[in-house]
């Protein structure tokens, strides 16, 4: 399951009477989805078992190809699938101290991590948690707060990475890892009309980024009007004549280093002013998986 597949089964997961379906189906944990009990579910406390098991997932779902832990859901021992639901007390404050763990359970850092409620009917006080835990580009990441080891994940749960698998990750860790960075201009003095949507790309990698580009498509709420230096070229009429745009540069490189290349920006008007604008853009070099992103500007 990719990290778009993994987002879209973690945005299911919008209501209670979700997961009293898995208990009633006797859904199992697999390689993406993991059942967790919070240790004293009358408080919101993040205590010391709550804080290894929230560790070693981070590790080992960042390390493998990501994950959806859910908290309150008991499980069976023979099998591990979901047995029955356990309400977490104090579910606000417990998601806040999760949110603040973050920086000290793994290392290195895990991007994108989400963490939200899922509300028990008629009780805002009360509920689920999901964390939504995505493949990590900066492998391999250490569960500091679970023995200070690194872990992965497989059909049968967490384990420890061996000798073997970390000389494996570190040895390819010299690799290139884009950045997107998109900002919104605009032309109020000149031309207040029309608008522009600047893209750049820094290299958080450790290897040089070359043959890198993107292409993005946009909703139907903009009309393109070109690009001011040419650098990214209109390419609607190729994509059902919707909004759309494209950008490769197969001669220079981007440097490992937190110096930030501008790629060039696109003009275009807005057709209706109250609504925003929306795209979804995929980016790419040699040597990096390519990555999707959603783009919204007000």
């Amino acid at each position: 399951m990719d990290n778009q597949n993994l987002t879209g089964f973690f945005n299911s997961l919008n209501s209670e009477e979700v997961l009293k379906d898995f208990i009633k189906s006797k859904v199992k944990e697999n390689l993406y989805l993991e059942f967790k009990q919070k240790q004293d579910s009358r408080n919101g406390n993040l205590d010391e078992n709550d804080k290894f098991n929230f560790s070693k997932a981070l590790s080992g779902f960042a390390n493998s190809g990501g994950g959806v832990l859910i908290w309150g859901i008991e499980t069976r021992k023979k099998d591990e699938s979901a047995k029955r639901l356990k309400t977490i007390n104090e579910v606000d404050n417990f998601i806040r101290q999760l949110k603040s763990s973050l920086l000290n359970s793994v290392q290195p850092f895990v991007d994108n991590v989400r963490i939200e409620k899922i509300e028990k009917t008629k009780s805002k006080n009360r509920g689920y948690v999901k964390c939504l835990i995505p493949f990590s580009d900066k492998t391999p990441h250490r569960a500091l707060l679970a023995g200070r080891d690194y872990y992965k994940r497989s059909t049968e749960g967490f384990y420890r990475l061996t000798h073997y698998d970390l000389e494996d990750m570190f040895g390819r860790r010299q690799k290139p890892l884009l950045v997107l960075i998109t900002d919104l201009i605009n032309y109020k003095e000149t031309n207040p009309e029309i608008r522009a949507i600047n893209f750049a790309f820094r290299n958080d990698g450790r290897a040089i980024a070359k043959y890198f580009g993107f292409f993005c498509k946009f909703d139907d709420n903009i009309e393109l009007t070109g690009s001011p230096d040419r650098s990214i070229q209109d390419v609607s009429k190729i994509n059902d004549n919707k909004p759309a745009i494209s950008y490769s540069d197969n001669i220079n490189v981007i440097h490992p280093t937190n110096i930030v290349r501008n790629l060039g920006s696109i003009n275009f008007k807005k057709k209706d002013k109250t609504k925003k604008i929306e795209g979804v853009i995929t980016y790419y070099c040699d040597g990096m998986l390519a990555k999707t992103e959603n783009l919204t500007f007000d």
